[in-house]
C-alpha cells in the first residue's frame, strides 16, 4: 500500500476507535457526575487537575525527541526506546512521588488528598504508555494502541457500573480510573514488543544527549502545563469545588476532542521528521495537506457545537450540570485552536527548533495565569474557559509566525475558507432542526458540511476514492508491515 494509504488508514481506523472511545469515556463521565454529584465530582476534578501539572513535569520531552530520532534512517531502535522509557519511568516515580506528597499540604478534603496515591499510578500507566505510542506511530500502526484503548476505556466504563450499582463510593470511581489505565498499558507493552523488544537501558552517554534535546522541551512543557491545567488549580482555590465540577464537566470534553489533532498529527509526524532535514519541499506538502485536514475536521465542531452544548451537557453529565454549557461554548474555540497549534507545535520539533517554543508557551503561561487571577474570583468558571480558548489562539498565532519564519512559506487558505462556508450552512442546518434528536442532528449536520465541501470543491473524489481503497486493502497492509 501507498505511504499516504498507509497513513490514511492509519488515521482513519485510530478516528474510529477514537469515536468508540470517546463514546465509552463520555458514557463513563455520564455516571461519575450523576453518582457523584457536582460536589463529588469537583473533588475528582481537583485531583485529577493537580497531578496533572507534576505529572506533565515528568514528561521532560522524552516522547517527542523519541518519536524523532527513531524515524531517522539508521538509528539504533530497541536502543534509543530501551533508554526513553527507563529515563522516562525514573522521572515519574520522583516528580510523581513528590505530587502525591505536595498534595497534602493544600487545603483540599481528606478524600482528595487519599486519591492523589491511586491518580499517581494512573498518571504512570498512562505515561508509560505514551512513550509506547511512538514506537506505533513510526511503523504506521497506531491501530494497535486504539485497540488498546478501547480495551481500557471497557474496563473503566464496566468496573464504573459495577462500583455504582453496588453503591462503592468516591473512591472506587478512583480504582476504576487507576485498573483501566494499568490495562492500556499492558495492553500496549504486549503489542509493541511485535515492533520492538526493549527492556530498561542505561547508556549515560546516550541519557546526556536525550535530557540535552529534550530539556527545551520541558520547559515548553512546564509552560503549556500551566496555562493547560493550572486554572482549574486556581479555579479550585477561589471557588468550591462544584464550580470545579461544572469546569471540569466541559473540560472532559475538549480533552476527548483534543486527541484527534494529537492522534494524526502523531502519525504523520514521522515524515516531517524525516523530511524536514534535506526534503523541505515534501515537508511542505505533509504539512500543507495535514493543515488543511485539521481545518476541514475543527470547523463543524465549533459551528454545530456552539448550538449543542447545552444537550450535549444534559446527555452527558445531566441537568445537575446544565451550568457547564457556557463554559463548553468557550472551550469549542480553544478545541479548534488546539487542532491547529498540535501541528505547528510538532512542526516545529521536526524542524529542530524547539527552543523556540520556550518562549511561545512562556508568553501564553503569563498571559494565562494573569487573566485568570484577574477575571476567576469574579466570572469563576466562564472565565477560565475564556481564557483557555485565548490562550490557545495567542500560542497557536505565534508558532504559525514561527512556521513562516524559519521556511519563507505561507500555506494556502483555501480549504479554510471553503470549510468556514461549509460550517456556516451546517450551523444553519442545526440551528433549524433542534427539534429533532440529538443523534440525528449531528448525522444530518455532518452530511450537509460534507456534502457542501464536496460541491464547492473543499474535498474531491480522488479524496474519496483513497478512502474506499484503503478500506479494500487493509489485508495488503498488514502484509506490507
Amino acid at each position: 500500500m501507498a505511504l499516504y494509504q498507509k497513513i490514511a488508514y492509519n488515521v482513519l481506523i485510530s478516528l474510529g476507535a477514537r469515536v468508540v472511545g470517546t463514546a465509552l469515556a463520555l458514557f463513563t463521565i455520564g455516571l461519575t457526575t450523576r453518582y457523584l454529584g457536582k460536589e463529588g465530582f469537583g473533588e475528582y476534578s481537583i485531583a485529577l487537575a493537580f497531578l496533572y501539572i507534576f505529572n506533565s513535569l515528568a514528561d521532560l520531552g522524552f516522547y517527542n525527541i523519541l518519536v524523532r530520532e527513531i524515524s531517522k534512517p539508521g538509528t539504533d531502535e530497541r536502543e534509543i526506546v530501551s533508554n526513553v522509557f527507563t529515563l522516562r519511568t525514573l522521572s515519574l516515580f520522583l516528580i510523581l512521588g513528590l505530587g502525591v506528597i505536595a498534595g497534602w499540604f493544600f487545603p483540599y478534603s481528606i478524600e482528595v488528598k487519599k486519591s492523589f496515591f491511586l491518580i499517581g499510578a494512573s498518571y504512570f500507566f498512562l505515561s508509560l504508555s505514551q512513550v509506547l505510542m511512538a514506537v506505533f506511530q513510526k511503523h504506521l500502526r497506531t491501530d494497535k494502541a486504539a485497540l488498546a484503548e478501547i480495551g481500557g476505556r471497557t474496563a473503566q466504563l464496566a468496573l464504573t457500573l459495577f462500583f455504582v450499582f453496588f453503591d462503592f463510593g468516591f473512591f472506587s470511581i478512583v480504582w476504576a480510573l487507576t485498573l483501566s489505565s494499568f490495562l492500556i498499558f499492558l495492553l500496549n507493552l504486549l503489542f509493541v514488543r511485535k515492533y520492538v523488544k526493549f527492556g530498561f537501558g542505561f547508556n549515560l552517554n546516550l541519557y546526556g544527549k536525550i535530557l540535552k534535546e529534550s530539556f527545551p522541551l520541558a520547559v515548553s512543557g512546564v509552560f503549556i502545563l500551566i496555562y493547560f491545567k493550572l486554572d482549574a488549580v486556581l479555579l479550585s482555590l477561589f471557588k468550591p469545588p462544584a464550580d470545579v465540577g461544572l469546569y471540569g464537566t466541559a473540560y472532559k470534553i475538549l480533552e476527548n476532542l483534543i486527541f484527534i489533532p494529537a492522534m494524526f498529527v502523531g502519525v504523520v509526524m514521522p515524515l516531517l521528521s524525516r523530511f524536514a532535514a534535506a526534503e523541505i519541499d515534501n515537508f511542505k506538502k505533509i504539512f500543507q495537506k495535514s493543515f488543511d485536514i485539521l481545518i476541514l475536521g475543527g470547523i463543524p465542531v465549533v459551528a454545530g457545537g456552539l448550538f449543542l452544548s447545552e444537550r450535549i451537557i444534559n446527555l452527558i453529565a445531566g441537568r445537575d450540570f446544565l451550568e457547564a454549557a457556557g463554559a463548553l461554548n468557550f472551550l469549542l474555540f480553544a478545541v479548534f485552536f488546539i487542532f491547529l497549534g498540535t501541528l505547528f507545535g510538532n512542526s516545529i520539533i521536526a524542524l529542530s527548533k524547539q527552543k523556540t517554543l520556550i518562549w511561545i508557551y512562556a508568553a501564553a503561561a503569563v498571559f494565562n495565569v494573569g487573566a485568570n487571577l484577574i477575571f476567576i474570583p469574579k466570572y469563576s468558571y466562564l472565565a477560565a474557559a475564556a481564557v483557555t480558548a485565548l490562550t490557545e489562539f495567542l500560542a497557536s498565532f505565534l508558532m504559525f509566525i514561527l512556521i513562516f519564519k524559519f521556511l519563507r512559506w505561507w500555506p494556502s487558505f483555501l480549504i479554510f475558507g471553503k470549510a468556514v462556508f461549509s460550517g456556516a450552512i451546517m450551523a444553519v442546518f442545526v440551528y433549524f432542526s433542534l427539534s429533532l434528536s440529538l443523534p440525528a442532528i449531528i448525522a444530518g449536520g455532518g452530511i450537509v458540511y460534507f456534502a457542501v465541501l464536496y460541491l464547492i470543491g473543499g474535498i474531491s473524489k480522488e479524496d474519496l476514492k483513497l478512502i474506499l481503497e484503503i478500506r479494500s486493502k487493509k489485508q495488503e497492509l498488514r502484509i506490507t508491515n
